[in-house]
């Protein structure tokens, strides 16, 4: 699991808190950022999924809680969420350009590559106040077979191959389950066999 916190440029006004949240789609937006971008932030967290198996979420506040520990304000997004062990989570707190991310257990994503990622893709949107931008970087990075640790099977294939096995398990035993009720099977087996 992997929980950062990043800074970004501190404009000037006084940030309100937001607790950890729990999330329930791919976006939340709590701050009102997005407006027209939300779209284009959506289906690039769409086709993330639908290319990979990666699920990805994104929460926008105001500002991370004051008084819990800011590093942790992801992983107990994560947490409230019940996000799953190869979910991802970015949280971005909007009135101080700040932002965090968090990585399942069983992600098979490489760490250094997901934090390179951040820092030269998605930390520059999120500086220039670019919401919807940073979201498309981030899903848009994650489709790139560096950030995925090649020791690890990736989530797509892994689980296409389990549904096909067992696919395969159910048609055979159906196809031979059938086979022994047919009518012409029974009759084969009730017929003595001619004596020449």
């Amino acid at each position: 699991m992997l929980a950062l916190l990043i800074t970004g440029a501190l404009p000037t006004g006084i940030a309100m808190a937001e607790q950890p949240v729990a999330v329930d789609a791919p976006i939340t937006d709590e701050a009102g950022v997005l407006g027209a971008g939300a779209a284009a932030a959506e289906d690039a967290v769409a086709e993330l999924r639908s290319q990979t198996g990666i699920v990805l979420s994104t929460v926008f506040v105001p500002s991370f809680d004051g008084e819990e520990d800011d590093a942790d304000w992801a992983e107990l997004t994560a947490t409230e969420s019940e996000l799953g062990a190869e979910e991802v989570l970015l949280a971005v707190a909007t009135d101080a350009a700040e932002y965090e991310w968090w990585v399942g257990d069983e992600s098979t994503l490489q760490p250094d590559a997901v934090r390179t990622l951040m820092s030269e893709d998605v930390e520059p949107a999120i500086v220039e106040g670019d919401w919807s931008g940073a979201v498309v970087a981030l899903a848009d990075g994650l489709q790139s077979t560096d950030v995925v640790d090649p020791a690890m099977p990736s989530w797509s294939s892994t689980r296409t191959a389990v549904v096909v096995v067992v696919l395969v398990g159910v048609l055979t035993a159906f196809y031979l389950v059938s086979r022994r009720g047919s009518p012409e099977d029974q009759e084969s087996d009730a017929t003595p066999a001619r004596q020449r």
